[in-house]
């Protein structure tokens, strides 16, 4: 009796053994969860960090657009910085519009594999077009050619 109960403890002391070795394999290799430092991202990634969101906000569109924070997030009268999170600027739903055509073209026109807002390898940016403007540049400095079968009109210099 004493030789059968030892072999049940030294059984179950195995199995118990193997199942906190699975569990803790398991817990070893699921990926950290990361707080969010940012509320309301819909272009952006939501583990974004914060040298990268300032570098896209500031790097980015600040320089390409000629900006400061408060011309897309709302800043009350009195506050000392904008509510990022905020929808109430209109301006904010327009950059997402510009950041989404803006990954479309370099993914479509220019085959940028899973292109980011801020990602070196994109070929098309904010500045592409803006120039440091709010509105675009639409006073191409390039002379346009039109090749309807015809000859390409004479070039003024």
């Amino acid at each position: 009796m004493k030789k059968l109960f030892l072999q049940v403890n030294r059984q179950l002391l195995v199995m118990m053994t193997m199942v906190v070795i699975v569990v803790l394999g398991v817990a070893g290799t699921t990926a950290p969860v990361h707080p969010t430092l940012y509320k309301n991202l819909k272009v952006l990634p939501q583990d974004i960090s914060k040298e990268a969101m300032h570098n896209i906000m500031e790097g980015q569109f600040g320089d390409a657009l000629g900006v400061h924070c408060d011309y897309c997030h709302l800043k009350e009268p009195g506050a000392d910085h904008p509510d990022f999170a905020s929808d109430a600027n209109p301006k904010k739903d327009i950059a997402r519009d510009m950041m989404r055509m803006v990954l479309k073209m370099n993914k479509e026109n220019f085959e940028v594999q899973n292109p980011l807002i801020g990602d070196s390898l994109m070929v098309v940016t904010c500045y592409t077009c803006h120039h440091g403007s709010t509105m675009p540049d639409t006073k191409s400095t390039i002379p346009v050619v039109h090749d309807f079968g015809k000859p390409a009109p004479p070039q003024k210099n």
